[in-house]
């Protein structure tokens, strides 16, 4: 098994070399003229409903996990920041909140763990949920629409699939973006510096053998979900 992750990292270095080709789309006015604060050295957003992502991910995710999903979150928020047209293109608040929940999935003791699909759909059905009831319960900040839940889903959905996502909205293709470069190394306009101050502040610890095992328990408990 381990092997076999070796191998999927491979191929997603391979696909990680071609650009972006997902189609753009246009931001609703001022969506992105939110609040921001400092993590490892990147300016991200803060809303109150980002703040609740942080949290739901911290509660549910093991340290090597979450200490993953916040790297791909500075990763693809300094990705961004190195390119105009993502800026432009980019909700960043579904981007936040994809890249923190893209591994709801992989909370294998969850309520939201499905005998039968795959992991990546436990998780965005998992993460729209949660938006959706925050947003019932009072949660303040932008509105969100049918629109910015399928982009929310879309993103947790191909978080590991590059050869999609890099053909879905800008969004999308951001939160893959950030995956990518925690698998692998800086590239993106991410510069070596940057890429040092995230890992500091947010170390890989056990990150592959943890994962790993996940992957093998996912293999036993769901072999339908499992291929090649």
């Amino acid at each position: 098994m381990e092997l076999k992750l070796t191998w999927i990292v491979q191929v997603l270095v391979a696909f990680h070399a071609y650009p972006s080709l997902g189609f753009q789309h246009v931001l609703p006015r001022d969506i992105n003229q939110q609040a921001t604060r400092v993590l490892g050295g990147v300016t991200v957003i803060d809303t109150p409903l980002v703040r609740a992502a942080q949290a739901m991910a911290r509660q549910y995710s093991e340290d090597y996990l979450f200490n993953h999903i916040m790297r791909t979150w500075l990763f693809g928020a300094l990705v961004i920041s190195h390119n105009i047209t993502l800026q432009q293109t980019v909700d960043l608040e579904v981007h936040a909140i994809g890249s923190m929940l893209h591994d709801l999935g992989l909370v294998l003791n969850a309520s939201w763990i499905s005998p039968d699909r795959r992991f990546e759909v436990d998780g965005a059905f998992a993460a729209t949920d949660f938006v959706e009831g925050q947003v019932a319960h009072g949660c303040k900040g932008s509105a969100w629409d049918a629109h910015r839940l399928q982009l929310l889903f879309d993103s947790v959905l191909l978080s590991s699939e590059p050869k999609f996502s890099l053909y879905k909205e800008t969004t999308v293709a951001s939160v893959v973006s950030g995956v990518l470069i925690d698998l692998t190394a800086p590239d993106d306009g991410v510069t070596n510096e940057e890429y040092d101050n995230v890992v500091a502040a947010f170390p890989k610890l056990d990150f592959l053998p943890g994962v790993n095992q996940t992957l093998v328990a996912l293999c036993t408990t769901k072999p339908s979900t499992t291929y090649g």
